[in-house]
Formats: structure tokens, C-alpha cells, sequence
């Protein structure tokens, strides 16, 4: 009675749950190195599910921007094919793989057999359909705020354009940090917008990275060489200018 009782149990439980998650992780993406190219799982089907991008194959480990979220970026240096891997999973822990391509560089796509493909999460048949839409050309720069208390950086990316005029989406993202800095992308204020900031925790260098989508395609733009120097109370220079805390900043941007 009571083994009937727990199979009742555990088929209602089943019943009530649902089904589990499906995950789509897109259309194949060509391009080439050095260009970004945009992973799209929003076709995966389950509210409240997670997201796991990640490079399973491939001539190099290359960088993968937003990993855990259902349109990722890569970002690949090297000539290859590279096999990406998006895992759907809900709240009771079923998850469902997903796998899609990066096609990079001219002797990848000579080597490679695919069919409809895409350029940055855009799917075409063909020429004609790849001609529609003009990617994004992203435009980053920084600036210290003038008169801030603080080591605020401020991120610009409004110089960015698109030749069909079509609305931007912004991202911005650290790549590198300088040793002792704890920040992490979540505390770029605003990076989802063209304007952001962030609050240098330590003096060094920073880089980061600004991709900028126009729904179909992406381009990104690394600010790079961002150098960050805290002054300190008995740091004499600038003293009229800046407030110990607050920074100086040299680029070669």
C-alpha cells in the first residue's frame, strides 16, 4: 500500500513539474578571426532556466563573453572549427545539450561541410540573404570623471555605428584586471548601455572589451592599455585637481 502510495506520489510530482527544458543553441556562425560571434540559444524552451556556454572542441580556448546567458559571444584568434556546447537546466535539475559551430577563417570554411549557416546568430541561405544586413562597427573610449571623489572611470561607446541605422545593444566586459582587483563585469555600472562606469578598486592596467549588436550581427572593440593610478594622501601631484582616492588614467587609445 504504502509503494503504491509513493509511485502515486512520484507520478503527480512528475505530472505537476512538467516537461524538462529543451535547448537549441542556433544556427552554425562563420566568419573571421578576430571578429565576435554571436551564440544564440533563445530558442531554448523552459522559463527560469540557466545557461551554460562552452567551448568543446577547437583549435584554441577562446574567450566566450556572457557564458550564462542565452546569447553568448566568442571570440576566436585562431583559423578552425570550433564546437560550442549550450546546457539548458531548470530549477528541479534536468537539463538538456545542445551543440552549434563557429566556422572561422577561409580554409576552415573550404574544409567544412554545413548548410544554412549564419554570421553572428543571422541565419542565410546563400549570398543574397547575407547582403541584407551591414554589421555594427563598435567604438569604445574612457575618461577619468572630472571632479569625482573617487576613482571613477567613465566608459563611452556612443560613437558606435551602424550603416543601416538599425538600434544598438551594448555589453561592456573586463579581459583583464590588474593583481589585487576584485571587480568583476557585474560592477560595470550600466553595461548594457553605451555610457557605462566603473570604480577602479587598485592602481594598474585594465582592458576591456565593448560588443555592440545590431539583432542580426555584432563588432566589438577592446579598450586596452587602460592605465589606473590611485592617488594617495601624500601623493603631491595633481593635489589642487584631484582628491586622494581619486585617479589619474593614461591610455594609448
Amino acid at each position: 500500500m504504502f509503494r503504491s502510495l509513493l509511485s502515486l506520489f512520484t507520478l503527480l510530482t512528475a505530472c505537476a513539474s512538467g516537461p524538462g527544458p529543451t535547448a537549441s543553441a542556433g544556427a552554425e556562425v562563420v566568419g573571421e578571426p578576430g571578429q565576435t560571434f554571436l551564440l544564440d540559444g533563445s530558442a531554448s524552451a523552459h522559463d527560469g532556466a540557466t545557461y551554460t556556454w562552452s567551448v568543446l572542441d577547437g583549435p584554441e580556448v577562446a574567450p566566450l563573453i556572457d557564458a550564462d546567458e542565452p546569447v553568448a559571444y566568442l571570440l576566436p584568434e585562431a583559423e578552425g572549427v570550433y564546437t560550442l556546447g549550450l546546457e539548458v537546466c531548470d530549477a528541479l535539475g534536468r537539463c538538456e545539450a545542445a551543440t552549434t559551430r563557429a566556422i572561422v577563417g577561409a580554409t576552415a570554411r573550404r574544409s567544412a561541410s554545413f548548410g544554412g549557416a549564419s554570421f553572428g546568430g543571422g541565419s542565410f541561405k546563400g549570398a543574397g540573404g547575407f547582403g541584407k544586413n551591414q554589421a555594427p562597427q563598435a567604438q569604445a573610449s574612457a575618461s577619468r570623471a572630472l571632479g569625482a571623489f573617487s576613482a571613477l572611470i567613465r566608459l563611452d561607446g556612443s560613437a558606435s555605428t551602424d550603416p543601416d541605422g538599425d538600434t544598438l545593444r551594448y555589453r561592456w566586459s573586463f579581459t583583464t584586471r590588474p593583481a589585487g582587483s576584485a571587480l568583476t563585469d557585474a560592477d560595470i555600472q550600466d553595461n548594457t548601455s553605451a555610457l557605462a562606469s566603473f570604480k577602479a578598486d587598485t592602481s594598474g592596467t585594465y582592458d576591456l572589451r565593448l560588443v555592440v549588436r545590431d539583432g542580426v550581427t555584432s563588432d566589438s572593440d577592446l579598450l586596452s592599455g587602460l592605465v589606473v593610478k590611485l592617488l594617495q594622501d601624500n601623493d603631491p601631484v595633481d593635489d589642487e585637481v584631484l582628491a586622494p582616492g581619486s585617479a589619474t588614467i593614461e591610455t594609448a587609445r
